[in-house]
């Protein structure tokens, strides 16, 4: 995924606009070997919401992805999240570059935990959008939207 289509203004949908977007060349914190492919902020008429994304090509092995769960769960928990991002909480969006790979994922992260994780497909958020009900968790069958509309 790149930058075009995360400008910040720009409305992905369900009453929200892209804030802020970051790319990152080196770790985000000295104590974590995790460097995300992207962060995203996305404002809604609720909250704002804060995501890391990972883009996945399907080169990086189940212990890779072990890991990056270990060191985003202890991002999570350390505190050094908010002192760093001024946001109370985030969610890891991975994007994958099939439904097989992203089931893969899902298994892989789910054994570990079933929190802050979402997952789609590259094809699924191109065909129907960033925010349509085509995200997945760690674990369960149900593809939700990425931000739930209040009414």
């Amino acid at each position: 995924m790149h930058e075009e289509g995360l400008e910040s203004g720009r409305t992905p949908g369900a009453g929200a606009t892209f804030r802020r977007w970051l790319a990152f060349h080196e770790p985000i914190t000295p104590n974590l070997r995790l460097i995300p492919d992207g962060f995203v902020e996305l404002r809604t008429p609720q909250e704002t919401l804060a995501a890391f994304l990972e883009v996945d090509l399907g080169h990086e092995r189940g212990p890779v992805w072990k890991e990056k769960t270990e060191n985003y769960l202890q991002l999570a928990l350390s505190g050094d999240f908010e002192r760093h991002f001024g946001q109370p909480r985030f969610r890891v969006l991975v994007l994958a570059s099939s439904e097989r790979r992203m089931h893969s994922l899902r298994k892989t992260v789910g054994a570990i935990t079933q929190k802050i994780f979402w997952f789609a497909t590259l094809e699924a958020i191109h065909a129907q959008g960033f925010v349509a009900p085509v995200w997945y968790r760690p674990t369960g069958d149900t593809s939700k939207p990425l931000i739930e509309e209040h009414l």
